[in-house]
């Protein structure tokens, strides 16, 4: 492999998914983040002005189906050896199918389900044939096998994720690529809170080492940010 292998990180502004960014520069890696509002993006724009040659910044609203539809034009060619689809959010406080209204239950499965396996339909064909990989931020609340209660809506969400990433999967067979559903931990972001075990530059690098690892494995695998085989 080169110095010169391209990953696009999807929802790049805070949190695992600007420690990913952060972990692919520091082994060698070009990259290509994106974010709702990069303009407010302080930190990735402070990464992108120490290495402007390495790290691009894409404006992407996950919200918006045009686009999610498009945004394989904006890529202007360039082949993508990793493609990471880390956008989510937590759901409805509540966290209670008994007390989710529709348009909590459709905001939230188009966040976390629809729009990355949207996006990701839409790249695939920009993603290096032999050595690429798709890899997307799932969780092991996701797991059918192990789910303990709680959470319901959150799980339900990834959950559809990593069936829907399955029936991709089924999609990629014969373009030689490879297909990672991850969870990245109890990560101590906003969303995963501060007393979560697991820090960001841990399970950024984790996360990052799996994708390295996987990469030429052509299978679709479930697994934890130390590499750890989960139950679908």
């Amino acid at each position: 492999m080169t110095d010169h292998r391209l990953a696009l990180i999807v929802g790049a502004n805070r949190g695992i998914g600007l420690g990913v960014t952060k972990a692919f520069l520091a082994r060698g890696w070009d990259v290509i983040a994106t974010a709702r509002d990069p303009e407010g993006a302080a930190a990735l724009q402070n990464l992108a002005a120490l290495q402007p040659d390495r790290l691009s910044i894409q404006a992407l609203e996950m919200n918006d189906p045009a686009a999610l539809d498009g945004f394989a034009g904006t890529l202007r060619g360039r082949v993508l050896d990793a493609l990471l689809l880390n956008a989510g959010v937590s759901g409805p406080e509540h966290r209670n199918a008994s007390a989710v209204t529709e348009a909590e239950i459709g905001a939230l499965m188009f966040t976390n389900a629809i729009a990355p396996i949207r996006l990701a339909r839409a790249l695939i064909s920009r993603v290096r044939p032999g050595s690429g990989i798709v890899a997307f931020t799932s969780s092991v609340m996701g797991s059918v096998a192990a789910n303990a209660g709680g959470h319901e809506l959150y799980r339900a969400s990834k959950a559809a994720l990593n069936s829907l990433s399955r029936g991709l999967w089924a999609e990629m067979r014969g373009r030689k690529l490879t297909m990672v559903s991850l969870h990245p931990g109890w990560v101590a972001t906003d969303m995963g809170g501060s007393s979560a075990p697991v820090s960001v530059e841990v399970s950024a690098a984790g996360i990052v080492t799996v994708i390295e690892q996987q990469s030429g494995a052509h299978q679709h695998r479930f697994l934890d940010y130390t590499g750890k085989e989960l139950p679908w």
